[in-house]
């Protein structure tokens, strides 16, 4: 896990004891504040879930991104030495270039 996943889920549970705390205290009965509990507790666990898909989107465009590097260093690799034909097709040279130099 990297540090930014820890962070938000740390934040998470932060958020959630500091619910669950506070409806232990409140003077409301027992079986209202369970309820309200778990109402948050859902919403949590949705936002939490939207998060970690948006993450891994995130990650797997990062992840094309260096793939598609890769692969053009590869390609550039297996021809490190460039066609002379093809570079120089479009250099036009006249008798006297060739002679004067």
């Amino acid at each position: 896990m990297n540090n930014r996943t820890k962070d938000i889920v740390l934040a998470g549970t932060a958020f959630a004891a500091g619910i669950a705390a506070g409806f232990a205290l409140a003077p409301i009965n027992r079986k209202e504040n369970l309820k309200a509990l778990l109402s948050q507790l859902e919403e949590v666990q949705a936002k939490t879930r939207r998060l970690n898909r948006i993450m891994k989107l995130q990650s797997s465009k990062s992840l094309r991104n260096v793939s598609g590097r890769v692969e053009r260093v590869r390609r550039e690799l297996k021809e490190p030495i460039p066609d002379l034909y093809k570079a120089t097709e479009g250099l036009m040279m006249s008798q006297d270039d060739l002679m004067h130099g």
